[in-house]
């Protein structure tokens, strides 16, 4: 009865049962059972800045989705590269995503070991984001025209506070100046909190600083907003603080913050990670508390995701040459 019953079943599966391939449990993927643990979102920002905020909003919402927690790590430093750097460094197995920002991986230096392009998975958009030219409020200026005239009365006087050489908001300063023919100078500091604090305490004059790390102090008076950095108002940005472009014709930059993981991380869990980050994005309670810090959530595919970060790079890549700004 056995030969008679083994020669009724194809090779392939009497092979498949020689082997024991019937006869033992399914084989079971890690991105099957993901996530069956908490997961690391590493931020490259000091905590209380602009990413920081909204990365917050973002991870506790993302918990609740997923079913662990998500844990922000903030790795501030280098730009925005430290933490990338850090998240590099974790295996790619979908347990650690980081919080891309333009500096950490659009305006990347050339001495970096790592390849923005190629070492990074695109995950899903996060934010879209006008910044805001701040100045200390003991200041008399009322409107970026009293400001550039100002800066042009006593060229090399004024101060500017950023996150760091290489990031968004120097690059936005360096950009106005060349816009207005202005000679500022950059205090780079460790992050968008101690930047907004070096303005509040009127260690210098002004910066351009993200909606999100600079609203909450507009609104409580202890800086004033001269202007927005885009050509176009955005979600979230109160109607009366205007475009620099209305005195600065062609003025316009915008931030984009996203997720990425590292490369090589399974595609079934980045496509997860991707709804999830859609998923949260689209919550009304979610998109009310980050369009009140003045940003806008946005969030896609990766395929779209990719896109746009090309393209992004190839602007600001523009920028900096005729900026001359060169990255060490």
């Amino acid at each position: 009865m056995r030969r008679t019953f083994l020669k009724t079943i194809p090779a392939a599966v009497y092979a498949s049962v020689a082997g024991g391939g019937l006869l033992s449990a399914p084989v079971v993927r890690a991105e099957d059972n993901w996530p069956s643990k908490p997961v690391r979102l590493i931020m490259p920002a000091a905590p209380g800045g602009g990413s920081d905020t909204v990365g917050r909003i973002v991870a506790q919402a993302l918990s609740d989705r997923i079913g662990q927690p998500v844990v922000v790590d903030n790795r501030a430093g280098a730009a925005g590269t430290l933490g990338v750097t850090v998240g590099l460094q974790a295996p790619a197995d979908g347990y650690t995503f980081i919080w891309c920002t333009p500096s950490a991986q659009i305006t990347t230096p050339g001495s970096l070991r790592y390849d923005p392009a190629k070492d990074l998975a695109p995950v899903s958009m996060l934010v879209a984001a006008s910044y805001m030219l701040v100045v200390n409020p003991q200041l008399p200026y009322r409107n970026v025209q009293e400001l550039i005239q100002a800066a042009r009365a006593k060229p090399g006087s004024f101060n500017y506070a950023t996150a760091g050489t290489g990031t968004f908001g120097h690059l936005m300063a360096a950009y106005f100046g060349l816009s207005t023919h202005t000679d500022l100078v950059q205090i780079p500091f460790t992050g968008e909190g101690p930047a907004m604090v070096a303005i509040m305490g009127g260690e210098v004059q002004m910066g351009f600083i993200s909606g999100a790390g600079a609203l909450p102090h507009v609104k409580a008076g202890k800086v004033r907003a001269l202007g927005v950095s885009s050509a176009a108002r955005m979600e979230g940005v109160p109607a009366d603080i205007p475009l620099v472009a209305q005195t600065v014709p062609g003025f316009d930059m915008v931030a984009i913050n996203y997720m990425a993981a590292r490369a090589g991380t399974p595609k079934p869990i980045v496509d997860k990670m991707s709804q999830a980050v859609q998923a949260v994005l689209a919550m009304p309670s979610v998109r009310e508390r980050i369009v009140a810090l003045g940003v806008s959530p946005v969030s896609s595919s990766p395929q779209e995701l990719g896109r746009r970060v090309a393209a992004e790079r190839a602007k600001v890549v523009d920028v900096m040459q005729r900026a001359k700004i060169v990255l060490e």
